[in-house]
This record gives structure tokens, C-alpha cells and sequence, in this order.
């Protein structure tokens, strides 16, 4: 390979990399944008908390305040732990009293909306 032809390529590279460091922050804020758009926490459209919370739990754990799946998330509204330490939560979900389970959830609904339930949506979204 000559020495013209290794210009060449690095230039190339160069220019590709180039590229891709002007693209990426815009397509990153156009698609995080566009999340953070549809789901604000402030919502004017947004069910009643009581409402929203009682058709979630069904889907979440079958009604089960013990729940615990495979990754980890328990209680009625399957926290993970992570989530149920961050709205002021002790311990594990599943192991608090379903008021305090309840609680939680509305602070979290308050700070977030359905967000943190999306991944049930298919079996709350036709009852609110």
C-alpha cells in the first residue's frame, strides 16, 4: 500500500468520524426529545393516580403484594428496587404493607406518569 493511498483511508476515517460526531448528538436529542415529549410528568391529559394505579396492579402482580419476577421488581406495582428507593422507599417493595406499596406509587405516578408502566400498557391501557 502505498503512502498516498494510507493518506487517503485515514482521511476517509477521519471524515467519517467527523460525521458521526455531528450526528449523533442531534439524532440522540431528537429521539430523546421526542420520548421526553410524550410522556411529560406534568401531563393536563393524564388519568386520575387512584384510577390509573388500580388498573395497573392487576397487570403488574395479579394483586399480589409479594410479587417478585425475574429481574427483581416486586410489590403490586413491581418496583425495582432501584425505582422503590428512589420515591423514599426502605427495604424491598415487596416487603413493605401494601399502603406503604401504594404510597410509593403515587409518588411515583405524580413524578413520572404511566411511564414507569409502559411495558404493561397492552393490558392497563383499555381500562383507563
Amino acid at each position: 500500500m502505498s503512502v498516498m493511498t494510507s493518506g487517503i483511508r485515514k482521511n476517509r476515517r477521519s471524515i467519517r468520524r467527523g460525521r458521526a460526531l455531528l450526528v449523533a448528538p442531534v439524532l440522540a436529542a431528537t429521539i430523546g426529545g421526542g420520548i421526553a415529549m410524550s410522556q411529560p410528568a406534568s401531563a393536563a391529559a393524564r388519568p386520575d393516580a387512584h384510577r390509573f394505579l388500580s388498573a395497573v396492579v392487576p397487570c403488574e402482580s395479579g394483586g399480589n403484594p409479594r410479587a417478585v419476577n425475574e429481574i427483581g421488581a416486586g410489590g403490586l406495582f413491581q418496583f425495582l428496587p432501584s425505582t422503590w428507593h428512589s420515591v423514599g422507599g426502605k427495604g424491598l417493595p415487596q416487603n413493605a404493607s401494601s399502603a406503604e406499596q401504594w404510597k410509593r406509587a403515587h409518588i411515583l405516578y405524580a413524578q413520572q406518569g404511566t411511564s414507569p408502566w409502559y411495558a404493561s400498557k397492552s393490558c392497563w391501557g383499555k381500562k383507563v
